[in-house]
């Protein structure tokens, strides 16, 4: 059977797949899968779950939270801020929903922490023109 090369990109480095039979993505628009000699391609997947299998029939679950899908040359790169790997769907899907609950609770965090400065920051703006207003 022919296969491709699969590479894996995310924030913590690469890893990389030789001998992918299919892969089995979704964008906007819904499922799709790719083989072999498929034409030069550009996908945005959607928040979710990708799978890719080996010669040997193993089908590898993929979950992440979006990435670009880029298919050139019978190469296959994916690139997003994050992804699990791993052969128990259900246990990967988990890992994302918690990864992304956290990273949604570290947004807030942040967001909370940056009003609370700029509130600081236009009190001693206040404070400031008021002192300068008096020296006038």
């Amino acid at each position: 059977m022919n296969s491709f090369a699969l590479t894996l990109l995310d924030s913590r480095g690469a890893e990389h797949f030789e001998n992918v039979t299919q892969f089995i993505g979704a964008d906007a628009d819904g499922s799709f899968g790719i083989l072999a000699g498929h034409i030069h391609c550009v996908a945005l997947l959607r928040y979710g779950l990708a799978r890719f299998s080996d010669q040997a029939g193993v089908w590898h679950y993929l979950a992440l939270p979006s990435g670009v899908l880029r298919f050139a040359d019978n190469q296959l790169a994916v690139t997003t801020v994050r992804y699990f790997l791993g052969e128990d769907r259900d246990a990967i899907c988990e890992r994302l929903a918690a990864e992304m609950a956290q990273t949604d609770s570290e947004v807030h965090t942040a967001r909370a922490t940056l009003s609370e400065i700029e509130r600081s920051l236009v009190r001693r703006l206040a404070e400031l023109s008021s002192r300068g207003a008096a020296g006038i």
